[in-house]
C-alpha cells in the first residue's frame, strides 16, 4: 500500500462527495480509489469529429458577420 495521500476538494464539490458517502455507505477512500481508477482507465483526450460543410458554412458565415470590423481593421 503506498503512502497516505491529501485531497483537498471545491466545498461544492466536498458536499456532494459526502452525500454521496452517506448515501452509498463507502468510505472516503474507497470513493477516491474508485474514481482514480475509473478516470485513469477513460481516454482523456479530445476527439475530433468531422463537420457537416453545410453547417461549417453556417458558422464561418456568421463569424464573418459578427466579426467584419475587425477583420476590415486587419486589412
Amino acid at each position: 500500500m503506498g503512502l497516505p495521500k491529501t485531497v483537498r476538494l471545491d466545498d461544492e464539490l466536498e458536499s456532494k462527495v459526502e452525500e454521496y458517502i452517506e448515501k452509498n455507505n463507502i468510505k472516503f477512500s474507497q470513493l477516491i480509489h474508485i474514481a482514480v481508477a475509473k478516470f485513469i482507465s477513460e481516454p482523456q483526450s479530445i476527439e475530433l469529429e468531422p463537420i457537416d460543410s453545410e453547417k461549417w458554412q453556417q458558422t464561418i458565415a456568421r463569424a464573418h458577420k459578427k466579426h467584419k470590423n475587425a477583420m476590415d481593421k486587419l486589412k
